[in-house]
């Protein structure tokens, strides 16, 4: 079925304006001038779309629908939202929301995670031809590419106030649950708590790295000897050397970091089933 008749139940309800911007970064300026208009905002793309249009959303306030379109959709995956486009659609039209937090790193916003040290490395083996060769598997072949030579380095990390040091090869930090094409920071974290969760990677060989990629996958990820898993409300990390910071796929910052979370500063269309989880 055609995009435009999976999406008429949409119509049905009201005014419906269809826009498909010419180039990705003008998505945000089409929010802000037409969104004030409708009662809510329905995107059709992945974790990246909704990343870029995340300051026009804040900016607007109104709820946001997403049509899973991407290669992971790991936002759709945390909130539930059905890979069908035809029942994310009724998802939409059945009006239930959920409130989600939006974090804020170096005054830019995201909703899934921002990471450095082997993510960035990850963001650079992947590009819109591999995920098109290899769709969602192109994320672990990329995670394995780049653990081929994983980088030490430093970090000072201050977590609501309390400082430690570690020597590691990668941090993320998540305001959600999902992210880097099916991974999960935690298996408890949530979307709507309020707090960061922050998974520091240790020093370690290729073959640790490689044993604790279904850790990663599942959310087993507490504290042990390999990573260390911290919860907060706000954030800074500096290291030696500086690294940049990919944020939901696209390196947008470098490091020192400092970190925030806006609770409840969006509200988007989901089942129904209790917390964002």
């Amino acid at each position: 079925m055609a995009l435009d008749e999976l999406i008429a139940p949409l119509g049905a309800q009201g005014n419906m304006l269809v826009k498909r911007p010419m180039q990705a970064q003008d998505l945000p300026e089409v929010i802000r001038r037409h969104g004030p208009e409708f009662d809510r905002v329905v995107l059709g793309g992945g974790d990246g779309t909704i990343n870029l249009a995340l300051d026009g959303l804040l900016e607007i306030g109104r709820p946001v629908g997403l049509l899973p379109l991407g290669t992971a959709n790991d936002l759709a995956r945390s909130l539930q939202i059905p890979q069908s486009l035809e029942q994310a659609v009724s998802v939409i039209v059945s009006g239930q929301q959920r409130p989600v937090d939006i974090a804020v790193a170096n005054g830019k916003s995201f909703i899934n995670a921002i990471g450095m040290g082997l993510g960035p490395q990850m963001t650079r083996e992947l590009d819109s031809q591999s995920k098109s060769d290899w769709g969602v598997l192109a994320y672990p072949v990329a995670m394995l590419n780049a653990i081929r030579e994983p980088r030490r380095f430093h970090a000072v990390v201050v977590a609501d106030g309390h400082e430690e040091s570690f020597d590691c090869v990668q941090i993320t930090v998540a305001n959600g649950i999902h992210y880097g094409g099916g991974l999960t920071i935690v298996d408890d974290a949530k979307l709507d708590d309020g707090r960061l969760d922050v998974l520091i990677v240790h020093e370690q060989n290729r073959v640790n790295l490689l044993a604790s990629i279904d850790r990663l996958r599942s959310g087993r990820t507490r504290t042990s000897d390999t990573m260390w898993h911290i919860r907060c409300q706000e954030l800074s990390i500096s290291t030696d050397p500086v690294l940049d910071v990919s944020f939901d796929g696209e390196i947008l910052a470098s490091t020192p970091l400092n970190c925030m979370v806006k609770p409840h500063a969006l509200r988007f269309f989901a089942p129904n089933t209790g917390a964002a989880t």
